[in-house]
């Protein structure tokens, strides 16, 4: 088994010090979605949700299910503003909208899914 050593000394009360401002940039550098493959799983994913609103709006023949499309249409267009964004600021900022309007929508497809189907 091989120990690494920690990057930074450790601070009293036994936590180390993080480099923020480097995780920061690995993130940027991971999310950056001017890489097309990226930027075509979040498309399809979303592209999969919707299909999977549609249908079940089909098979139920009830308006409800077609809630969480608004916040998949959200996700689809901070993910696009995502792609051109100039800065690392605004790249994270529509990632994290995007994020959110993902995970709004999940949480909204659960829940009308307890309550009313």
């Amino acid at each position: 088994m091989t120990v690494t050593t920690p990057t930074s000394p450790p601070v009293p009360g036994g936590d180390q010090d993080v480099d923020f401002d480097a995780l920061a940039q690995k993130f940027v550098a991971v999310t950056r979605l001017r890489r097309p493959r990226v930027h075509l799983a979040i498309v399809v994913t979303l592209g999969v949700l919707t299909a999977v609103c549609l249908l079940a709006t089909v098979t139920r023949a009830s308006a409800v299910p077609l809630i969480p499309v608004a916040g998949l249409a959200a996700a689809a267009f901070a993910a696009r503003r995502a792609r051109t964004a100039p800065t690392d600021r605004q790249l994270v900022t529509h990632l994290a909208v995007a994020a959110v309007a993902i995970a709004v929508s999940l949480w909204s497809m659960s829940f009308l899914t307890r309550t009313f189907l």
